[in-house]
């Protein structure tokens, strides 16, 4: 009877060893294959050499998968170039947006009109703790924006010199 039981407790310890070998090989092939897709290609990151080569190489460009392609070789001829006549001169050229921190108050994100005078605000988000207030004077080409809490209260003026935004920050502490 006792080698019986040895035969049992044996094939039970050997039965055990071995699920557990499994699911560790499960466990193992599964944190593996993160990072990869189902089928298992995976990208690999970057070399530095390849990072230089394809910043060195300006006609190198990306299909819509996200993969390189291949630059265009010298025999290829270069693409046509736009008829005088095609080309349109009318619109105004988009000023550059500048955004501003108002000491720690608060963001404003701004850019010059098409005049190159008038100051367009696209946005002013308050940092928390903070509320905005802006200058709904629709007149003034030279807008204010203050960021206020209990205890200080920060103005940004913006105007445009020779077409780029320039701020003035005031902050003043709420006795």
């Amino acid at each position: 009877m006792t080698s019986s039981r040895i035969m049992r407790v044996g094939t039970v310890v050997l039965l055990w060893l071995a699920a557990a070998a499994g699911a560790t090989a499960v466990g193992m092939a599964a944190v593996g294959m993160i990072g990869s897709d189902i089928f298992g290609s995976s990208q690999e990151p970057l070399t530095q050499a390849e990072v230089e080569q394809r910043l060195a190489s300006p006609a190198a460009t990306t299909d819509p998968t996200g993969s390189p392609s291949a630059s265009p070789s010298p025999a290829d001829p270069p693409p046509p170039s736009p008829s005088p006549s095609s080309t349109s001169s009318t619109a105004p050229p988009v000023a550059a947006e500048r955004t501003i921190n108002a000491n720690g108050a608060g963001t404003v994100t701004a850019r010059c009109g098409s005049d190159g005078v008038t100051v367009e605000v696209l946005y002013a988000a308050p940092a928390q703790g903070f509320e905005v207030d802006a200058d709904d004077d629709e007149d003034d080409d030279h807008p204010q924006i203050k960021f206020e809490n209990d205890a200080i209260e920060v103005e940004v003026r913006l105007r445009c010199v020779d077409g780029v935004v320039t701020d003035e920050i005031q902050q003043k502490t709420e006795d």
